[in-house]
Parts: C-alpha cells; structure tokens; sequence
C-alpha cells in the first residue's frame, strides 16, 4: 500500500512538474536537479517528511541527447521506501521508451544493464547444453508445455548452435494449467541420467493436441465430460509421453522405472523450490550470468548472449 501511495504522489509530481511549452531538446545533458527539486516540492505539498534523492545512472546522450537514466529514491524520516528508475532530461521524465521500428523496450535494455547480478547455486541442477567449466552460465527456468517457454528454447537453440562457451542448466516450474508439463520434466530428467537429451525432443512435442483430439472424441461420441474423465485422459497421454521417449533409449524398462523414481521427483521439487526461493512464479524466466530476464523478451535474451562464442 505504501508504494503505491508514493507512485500516486510521484505521477502527481510530474504533473506539477509540466509546463505548457516543451523545450526538452536545448540542454545536451538532463539537468537532474530541477528533477529533483520539483519532486521535493511536490512530496512538501503532502505534508511527509520525505525527502528525494536523484541520481544519474547513465547518460542517453547516443541515444537520446539530453536524457538520462536516473534512479529516484524516496526516503521517509530517513527510511528508504521507494526506488524507481526513469528515463528524463530533469523537466521531465518518463517510465518507458519503445523504439518504433522495433518496438523494443529502452527501459527494459537499461534495467538489464543496471539489473545486480544474482548468484545461482548451479550445484544441483542439471546442464542441459554447453560446457559446465564455462564463465558464461544461463538459467533457464520453464515449463516444457509453456508456449514461451518453447519459443525461448528455439532461439537458444539456433543462437547457441555451433557456440561451446557457456553452460545452461534447467530449472523446471511445470505449471497447473499444462497437464503433462511435471511428466515431461522427469523425462527429461531421466533422459539426461541414461546419457539421452530430450530437451529439444521435448519441447518441439505437442501432446496438449492429443488431449484435446481424445477429448473431442469422447464428446462426439456422447460420453459426458467431467474430472475423471479428463484425469484419466491426462494419465493415458503421460504413459504415452514416458512410452515415446523410453524408445529412444537403449534400456526402455530401466526409463520408465527411472521416470517415477523418488528419485526424479525430488529433483524436479529440488528445482521448483528454487524458483520458489527467487521469487519467480512464471515460465519463462532466465538468469543470463546473474542477471534476471523475466518472460520471452527476445531483445534482452540475443543481448545478454551477445558475447558467448
């Protein structure tokens, strides 16, 4: 409640910071300390005691003369309680900037390159592609079903191929509302147990149609829809996933034993667990050396894997 308070009064600054003429391109740098100065004001009109602190993160100037990148900290009787991030040139200032011709996000690309570099505990989890000694490491949170997730996985796939720096491990987060999506996570990780990489196998696989062509069959054929129904279907189409990849290995009985061990299943829990822990309850979602990419942002991702060779 008390941010949105403060973002309420932030949008009610830059209303009283306006004026009816724009001159917004004469300076060659943003002058931060009329930002600040205005946002001060604004926050005295109120009656709190806050107090508001401007910085520079970057100049714009090469990309746009006279802004800044700036980073806005709101304190309360000394107490930090909001940090925001604009892009301004001191009279003004905006949330976001989006590129016409690519409809990419200014905002986005800055925050990534401002974004604190996490460190992910690699230990337990499983590399699906690359080299585990590279510098550079990608965490790939998902979901085999998640149609972003599948989308993601495809670019990795064709901006990675050929390229050996860099080691990318696989965090799964099945979701509910994808029915054989904790199935698929531990045929996956059978597979790579018995020597098998299934990720991309898996990914291109579209067994959600299979549910819903056995589902429309059973309901021309007049049989009435409910729970069990569906439950049963689901169970039929994930012994058939675990069937379909035990015969792409060369032990199928020790797969499918493999599959539904504890075993499996505590790693798949092992590994929705730290998503839990980074606070990430969506697919997609990855850690590109440290840094957070959250959802299929196709620019940030091709920018984070810029320099892996």
């Amino acid at each position: 409640m008390k941010r949105l308070i403060i973002l309420v009064v932030l949008l009610a600054a830059l209303a009283a910071g306006c004026t009816s003429k724009a001159n917004i391109n004469q300076a060659s740098n943003a002058d931060l300390k009329i930002l600040e100065k205005n946002l001060q004001a604004a926050f005295a009109k109120t009656g709190q005691d806050i107090k508001v602190q401007v910085s520079e993160l970057k100049n714009l100037k090469d990309t746009l003369p006279g802004f800044s990148f700036a980073e806005i900290k709101i304190y309360n009787k000394d107490n930090l309680v909001n940090t925001e991030r604009v892009i301004t040139n001191g009279q003004y200032f905006a949330k976001d900037i989006i590129d016409s011709n690519t409809l990419s996000s200014l905002k986005d690309e800055l925050e990534f390159e401002f974004a604190k570099v996490e460190t992910i505990d690699t230990t337990n989890l499983t590399l699906a592609g690359g080299n585990k000694n590279s510098k550079n490491v990608i965490v790939e949170i998902t979901d085999f079903q998640c149609p972003y997730c599948k989308k993601a996985n495809s670019l990795f796939k064709s901006e990675l191929k050929g390229k050996s720096d860099y080691a990318l491990y696989m965090v799964h987060l099945p979701l509910d509302m994808h029915p054989n999506a904790p199935i698929m996570a531990q045929v996956f990780e059978a597979g790579m147990q018995m020597g098998f990489n299934f990720k991309n196998d898996l990914f291109e696989s579209d067994y959600i149609k299979i549910i819903e062509a056995k589902l429309a069959e059973l309901q021309k054929s007049g049989v009435q829809m409910n729970q069990e129904t569906v439950t049963k279907i689901v169970n039929d189409v994930n012994n058939q996933i675990i069937s379909d990849f035990a015969a792409k290995t060369d032990n199928p009985d020790k797969f499918k034993e493999l599959v539904n061990s504890d075993e499996i299943k505590a790693k798949i829990e092992g590994t929705k667990k730290l998503a839990e822990k980074l606070n990430i309850d969506a697919t997609p979602a990855f850690y590109i050396n440290g840094k957070a990419i959250s959802g299929y942002n196709e620019g940030l991702i091709l920018k984070a894997l810029n320099n892996i060779k």
